[in-house]
């Protein structure tokens, strides 16, 4: 597997993939709580997915401390690798999954992600 998220410390020692990192912060962030992590109910944030994913957003481009290519799909809101699926719709500014992929015409603006 090759990840770009290295960390310092793993309690649970998972071997997962970027994406499973930071979609359990993602679920974090909307108030979905792993087992192993116990905080008083007046300092768990509940987080809209578009508030949430704002925060992982930020801390990709403005502090590089999670990867760039773990995009959220503008249609089913979930996550996805762009490295691995998906399209971006540039005139529209929107990341799809390849679940979600149909949704976009055959004749859009841009070619499929680079991967």
């Amino acid at each position: 597997m090759n990840n770009k998220i290295k960390l310092i410390k793993n309690n649970d020692e998972k071997d997962w993939s970027d994406l499973e990192w930071i979609d359990e912060f993602y679920s974090f962030l909307q108030g979905e709580f792993p087992k192993t992590i116990i905080l008083s109910k007046t300092t768990q944030p509940k987080l809209t997915s578009k508030k949430a994913f704002s925060i992982i957003w930020y801390l990709q481009e403005h502090f590089s401390l999670l990867p760039c290519h773990i995009e959220r799909c503008w249609s089913c809101k979930g996550l996805f690798d762009s490295d691995s699926e998906g399209i971006y719709w540039e005139s529209k500014g929107r990341d799809y999954c390849g679940d979600c992929e149909y949704l976009v015409p055959d004749n859009y603006d841009n070619c499929k992600r680079d991967n």
